[in-house]
């Protein structure tokens, strides 16, 4: 599936005109994005199961939790999943990053966005494909119990 475009991206962000613009520059460079206006929304999508490459969460929302304290929930619940954070007011402090994520502040210029963006689409699906080089089956899912034939 990843064949046809360079990834999912899941972006959070509380202000409108900022989560258009970069879900238009993103869309532009060929990605599907998923838009969220704060965690519990990007929770929900994750946890309904929603496929996704890439978390791009901004670090200030209102009430309820921020980019960081997202980033760390996903990075445990759903550790395939890339996380770039970006702030134009806060800089992450030491351990607020989980490990593996990128900060990026604002401004930043599009082709750094989408740039970083990529890199992180590509990670996810190299990772994709060096596990199903491991499992020939091409199942992920060890719940999945197949039916036997029947003669």
């Amino acid at each position: 599936m990843h064949d046809r475009f360079p990834g999912i991206v899941l972006l959070v962000e509380d202000e409108p005109l900022v989560r258009l613009v970069v879900a238009d520059v993103l869309i532009d460079a060929d990605f599907r994005v998923i838009e969220a206006v704060n965690a519990a929304e990007a929770l929900t999508v994750l946890e309904a199961g929603v496929e996704v490459d890439v978390l791009l969460t901004d670090v200030e929302m209102p009430s309820g939790i921020n980019g960081y304290e997202l980033a760390q929930l996903v990075s445990g619940r759903w550790p395939d999943i890339e996380i770039l954070i970006t702030s134009g007011r806060e800089w992450p402090q030491q351990g607020d990053l989980p490990a593996g994520a990128a900060f990026l502040a604002k401004p930043c210029p599009n082709e750094t966005l989408v740039s970083y963006v990529e890199s992180a689409a590509k990670r996810v699906h190299a990772a994709k494909d060096a596990r199903a080089a491991h499992d020939p089956s091409g199942s992920t899912d060890d719940t999945v119990v197949p039916f036997p034939k029947t003669g």
